[in-house]
């Protein structure tokens, strides 16, 4: 099985609106697109230091080593309280790169990295 990856880093605004008409055009033109990496892109370094705060990173690691059954022990695990892993899990799951897995009713909410690389892109020029 192949490694998933994705890669995080800082593009202009203007950079992605640019790729994305480039892609409507070819997709109007009936072209078929290759897969593409998945990515996340901000818009500038603070932007990217707010939203993988040192905190919210130290989540990822002991996700990818612990491997905790509920957000309780993954607090736990970090040393923080579990309201705020339980919101900084909220905000990585919106960015795709934490699953938030419901076992079944009743039972805690597992979470789970979907990616077994991240890779950290700073272009300094195009």
């Amino acid at each position: 099985m192949k490694a998933r990856c994705i890669t995080i880093g800082i593009r202009h605004p203007e950079e992605s609106l640019k790729e994305a008409k480039a892609i409507a055009r070819r997709l109007q033109a009936g072209e078929h697109l290759p897969e593409r990496d998945e990515a996340i892109y901000f818009p500038d370094l603070a932007t990217l230091r707010r939203a993988l705060s040192p905190r919210r990173l130290a989540l990822l690691w002991a996700i990818a080593e612990g491997e905790p059954h509920s957000v309780r022990e993954l607090a736990d695990q970090v040393g923080c309280n579990a309201k705020n892993v339980s919101q900084d899990l909220t905000f990585l799951s919106r960015l795709g790169l934490v699953e938030l897995k419901e076992q079944r009713r009743g039972v805690p909410v597992v979470p789970v990295l979907p990616y077994d690389e991240i890779d950290l892109n700073l272009r300094f020029r195009s």
